[in-house]
């Protein structure tokens, strides 16, 4: 074997081009092999960073009638699940949150999460220093505590343990800070930016009303128990509960998803998909390398051949052969790892951000022996035909060539044909899907999201509770901050709304309301309707179009002013149907007795995809929040906004910032960010595939011509004209894509289905894409052909004689 291995490297060394072609072109395969499977297993096949995570299970409201499958929990609700459950050793439960960090220096929000201390016992990770929540601090009066996550440490405070007992000072408030958290640590899983977590203090005599579901919960399941007999018990728990608490509860039930797949959600069939797709690209390239072999194992039969006559035995043939194979995957698999290692990188920045655990994906010894599989299982599988064909020396027809022209066998011949049927085949399968996601992408980018995406800058804007209490202050500090950003020259208007559409940010909740003179027979079949809090103006700065009555003017929100609301094409046609809704009154917690004077157009609040929920806009000053979305309509640049932005908050606020500055037109991009990835990744492949198969074709026709010289001489020499010889080239290469061309429609009509859930606005057999598909791969090979094509037409017979 060691003998082998020398024999092949020194056939590398006396053949460079050849081995160049043969790795750079499995490198190519192996290389996005390792850079798929990077997302795959960082997202996907890692373990979740938790104590035992396969028991951890999220826990949601659902209530199939409303449409609503996985709802946030009300704070009541969670309590009696965690004081009535058999099933889970405890259940915790959490909520975003966001504080103003003071100090030295600007004022700086930072992201945080409210957790109650059960949610580390849950978790079951310990403090890397100090420590986490305990059960006594889950009661009011334990919330100015924070625990930091491993990043603000080492950022913030250089990782000094000393920080331990030391205070923050957050939305001005001292907060004292017991423990940091391990550095592999991520609460909720896959967002890095949470900073710290502070503790979640909930006692029924201070919870909202059981309707204000705004908590999520996670629970660990008690040793022997299944998630069906956990679904079980939840189901009889929430049916309890309905029945002591029909108008908040009935109808509702209880969702529980095991955390990994609630955290992968639907990017891990298409992650699937996409790791499918660089296999076929790997398959192309192993095709391609198989051919190469097979043309250089027709020229070297004579040395197989002498080799045999002399006794070798047909395992010893192959294990040359085989050696020869395994020195190339190697090779090919070591810089295969480098265009990894590279493409890692270069892939990263790339990754859209509602990708979860994004940043786990690197190189590490998972991908380092996965590329090592690769390149073994490569080796043998481009390797398999050449050996295959090595324990069929045919010692006559070898020897008795006399060491001129070789003529490969009928079988070779074969086998080199099925390859590059193989590889059209594969890039046309690759093709279809590069096409249809294209078109899918096409479909969403041109929806109207029914409001401007130009010109308009969105500043999130939290006031501290601890610092501004009650109604009163809220709505001084926004009315004046609106008035200085008005007065601001460039600024055209100014507006504000509580929850940006396709921001993740801002104060969004659905409640239900009750429509005079529309009677229900329960309580869960009461109008719902996601609350909107507004500010003069938002209407006209993101141009919303208005369908009937009016919009908002500066007296409606007065307390001497009218009691409005205007609500949106998708509410009025559902619980008002054909009739007019203008001047009908509503009731909804909170806001109190409404007139509807208004309908306007409806928005893609949850992305270009989703469909339009009925959503309910009233006057900031009925219902004053903490967190504002405030919107400028402007030619300025977003720095430009900016800057005039913190000067009127420190105008009004100096300690107070900015939460979060975004473009909308940027929103909505991140908003197709997933699918537009998807796209891009799939064309590249694709062009990848069609690029190795056109060089399989180019190899098949290059060397049918060489071997078939004298033939074509001839030929020529019998009368054939350059036009002939060209079209006898050229349609043997055309009827072996054509077979590859009918192959890949079939393979591709068979696997449509794996790709129906990434596709929007076209379907996964598409007439069009198969058939401009097909065309394509079509002229790609006859492309190829030509080229060999056209020297085979120009041979010389008296030349092409001579050689025999």
């Amino acid at each position: 074997m060691t003998r082998d291995f020398r024999e092949a490297l020194r056939f590398l060394r006396a053949n460079p081009g050849f081995a160049s072609v043969v790795i750079l072109t499995l490198a190519l395969g192996i290389g996005v092999n390792a850079t798929i499977f990077s997302m795959l297993h960082g997202v996907l096949l890692r373990p979740l960073q938790y104590a035992d995570p396969d028991r951890l299970v999220v826990l949601w409201e659902s209530n199939p009638r409303l449409g609503q499958d996985k709802a946030e929990v009300s704070g009541a609700t969670y309590l009696d699940w965690r004081a009535r459950t058999r099933s889970f050793s405890d259940i915790g439960a959490y909520r975003y949150r966001g504080f103003a960090l003071s100090g030295a220096g600007q004022a700086e929000r930072i992201v945080s999460v409210d957790v109650s201390p059960a949610l580390f016992r849950v978790l079951g990770v310990p403090a890397l220093a100090g420590r986490v929540f305990t059960s006594d601090e889950e009661q009011p009066g334990h919330e100015r505590l924070a625990v930091l996550s491993y990043g603000a440490w080492q950022r913030r405070f250089n990782g000094d343990r000393s920080v331990i007992g030391a205070s923050m000072l957050l939305d001005g408030r001292s907060h004292e800070i017991v423990g940091v958290m391990p550095a592999d640590f991520q609460f909720p899983a896959g967002d890095p930016a949470v900073e710290l977590w502070s503790p979640l203090t909930l006692n029924l005599e201070a919870l909202p009303s059981r309707p204000h579901r705004m908590y999520k919960t996670v629970g660990r399941l008690a040793a022997g128990t299944t998630l069906e007999q956990a679904r079980a018990d939840m189901d009889r728990i929430a049916s309890d509960i309905a029945r002591d608490h029909p108008d908040s509860n009935g109808g509702w039930g209880v969702a529980l998803v095991p955390a990994h797949e609630q955290i992968v959600g639907r990017i891990g069939r298409t992650l699937w998909v996409l790791f499918a797709a660089v296999v076929l690209v790997l398959l192309i390239a192993c095709a391609n390398i198989a051919n190469l072999l097979l043309a250089r194992s027709a020229r070297v039969s004579r040395d197989f051949a002498v080799r045999a006559a002399f006794g070798a035995s047909r395992w010893a043939l192959v294990r040359r052969s085989l050696a020869e194979s395994g020195v190339l995957a190697l090779s090919g698999g070591a810089v295969g790892l480098l265009l990894a290692w590279w493409g890692i990188g270069a892939l990263r920045p790339l990754i859209p951000a509602t990708v979860p655990r994004a940043d786990s994906i690197g190189l590490d010894s998972t991908i380092v022996a996965f590329t090592a599989i690769m390149s073994i299982g490569s080796g043998l599988l481009f390797g398999l035909v050449p050996a295959w064909r090595a324990m069929r020396p045919n010692l006559v027809d070898a020897l008795q060539e006399g060491g001129r022209s070789t003529i490969a066998s009928r079988r070779a011949r074969w086998l080199s044909n099925v390859m590059v049927v193989a590889e059209v085949a594969l890039a046309l399968m690759l093709a279809i899907g590069a096409g249809l996601l294209l078109q899918s992408f096409v479909h969403l980018a041109s929806i109207d999201p029914g409001f401007r995406t130009s010109r308009v800058v969105a500043l999130h804007v939290a006031l501290p509770d601890a610092r501004y209490t009650g109604g009163a202050p809220k709505r001084r500090f926004f009315g004046e901050f609106l008035e200085r950003m008005t007065a601001v020259p460039g600024f055209d208007a100014v507006g504000a709304v509580s929850a940006l559409p396709m921001s993740p940010l801002g104060v969004q909740f659905e409640i239900p309301f009750s429509i005079d003179g529309l009677e229900v027979t329960s309580p869960s079949e009461r109008p719902r309707a996601r609350y909107r809090g507004v500010l003069p103006r938002y209407f006209e700065v993101m141009a919303i179009p208005l369908r009937a009555g009016r919009v908002f003017d500066r007296s409606d929100g007065r307390d001497d002013g009218p009691r409005v609301a205007i609500v949106n094409e998708t509410l009025a046609k559902r619980y008002f149907g054909s009739a007019s809704p203008i001047d009908r009154r509503v009731k909804m917690p909170m806001a109190g007795d409404l007139t509807i004077v208004g309908v306007v157009g409806d928005i893609k609040h949850d992305g270009l995809q989703a469909m339009a929920a009925p959503e309910v806009f009233v006057p900031y000053d009925r219902l004053a929040l903490s967190e504002m979305q405030v919107v400028v309509l402007s030619d300025l640049s977003v720095g430009e906004v900016t800057s005039a932005a913190r000067a009127a908050i420190s105008g009004i606020d100096a300690a107070l910032p900015i939460a979060k500055i975004s473009a909308i037109e940027d929103l909505v991009s991140a908003s197709i960010a997933q699918p537009r990835f998807n796209m891009m990744l799939i064309i590249g492949l694709a062009l990848s595939a069609a690029g190795l198969a056109a060089v399989g074709v180019y190899g098949l026709v290059t060397y049918a011509v060489t071997r078939r010289t004298v033939e074509i001489g001839l030929r020529a020499a019998l009368g054939a004209d350059p036009t002939q010889t060209f079209r006898l080239v050229v349609g043997g290469a055309l009827r072996l894509v054509m077979v590859g061309v009918v192959l890949g429609l079939i393979g591709a009509a068979a696997l449509s289905r794996s790709l129906d859930s990434l596709l929007f606005g076209v379907r996964p057999l598409d007439p069009q894409t198969y058939l401009m598909a097909g065309l394509g791969l079509v002229v790609v090979g006859l492309a190829a052909a030509s080229v060999p094509a056209a020297r085979a037409a120009r041979i010389d017979p008296v030349r092409a004689l001579r050689q025999e």
